[in-house]
């Protein structure tokens, strides 16, 4: 492909999206904590390398998916990453964060007048969407930059979207997590109240996917996880967590009033205190089941 991608944040998402990149037959470059993913790269045809600095200085793209903001400022300010930046550098961070944070990354390459090119690309679809390569990418650059790179996403994902400038792609990922979150947790409830007056699951899903109240989570989650009490950990509820405090945050600085979004987030936030956080998110079902039973 001509590409030489480094690659960092080998983690439930991020090692089956480089090892897709492999497959696709670009050069993907690690350096990874976690000896066994970064071997597995290695096995795909891809190869290691000592330190993010000098992946800065030798690859021509280096895509970023780490856990949430603060990682995000140290790999691009702190760890080196853009002051070993070789002229030309393309930066992609695909984590979900706040819009506002990969502005601030833009806008520090701008001012340090660095020749380093920075794409804001998170992405939907889960790990069975990255396995698959059939992620929904975001895309937040210029047109220029969002043509040249396509590509790259499309060895990654299914559906590729460009929104606007940097931080636009966050911020619909964003909002698209807190409809996802505020679903999942109504789509609990009523699963709850459904059961304790004698509703059939079946007959629930039949009549609700064909009304007003019907939904992708409803459709999709609801069978899938909820009425199966399967919440193997896809994507886990603190991450839900996050994405959901993310949006809170985002409000508070742009004095929005979210009264159902804070209840959605607080709900999350104590099943997460009690022990859940490593659950798939969907397990806010079994948790608002087993809490409804001590009242």
């Amino acid at each position: 492909m001509g590409k030489k991608i480094g690659f960092i944040g080998l983690g439930n998402m991020g090692l089956p999206m480089a090892l897709n990149l492999c497959k696709s037959g670009f050069e993907v470059l690690v350096c990874s904590s976690s000896s066994e993913s970064q071997q597995k790269i290695i096995a795909a045809g891809g190869g290691s390398i000592g330190s993010f600095q000098t992946m800065a200085e030798i690859c021509d793209v280096v895509i970023t998916i780490v856990p949430a903001d603060q990682e995000i400022l140290c790999l691009y300010k702190e760890d080196g990453i853009l002051l070993n930046a070789k002229p030309g550098l393309i930066c992609i961070d695909m984590t979900s964060a706040k819009g506002t944070t990969k502005q601030a990354i833009a806008q520090y390459i701008e001012q340090t007048e660095k020749d380093v090119q920075f794409i804001d690309a998170p992405v939907s679809g889960g790990v069975a969407g990255a396995e698959a390569g059939t992620l929904t990418i975001m895309v937040g650059c210029t047109d220029e930059q969002f043509e040249e790179n396509r590509d790259i996403f499309n060895a990654m994902g299914k559906k590729i979207i460009h929104t606007g400038g940097v931080g636009s792609a966050s911020n619909i990922k964003m909002l698209n997590q807190m409809l996802n979150a505020a679903n999942t947790a109504i789509a609990a409830e009523v699963l709850c109240i459904a059961r304790d007056l004698g509703v059939d699951d079946k007959v629930l899903s039949e009549v609700v996917n064909q009304s007003s109240g019907g939904s992708f989570v409803f459709e999709k989650n609801v069978p899938k996880y909820m009425m199966t009490g399967n919440h193997t950990p896809g994507f886990r509820l603190d991450l839900m967590k996050k994405d959901v405090g993310l949006f809170i945050d985002t409000a508070k600085e742009i004095s929005g009033f979210t009264p159902v979004s804070n209840l959605v987030y607080q709900l999350y936030r104590a099943a997460s205190n009690q022990g859940a956080g490593d659950k798939n998110y969907t397990y806010i079902h079994k948790w608002l089941e087993e809490n409804q039973k001590k009242l």
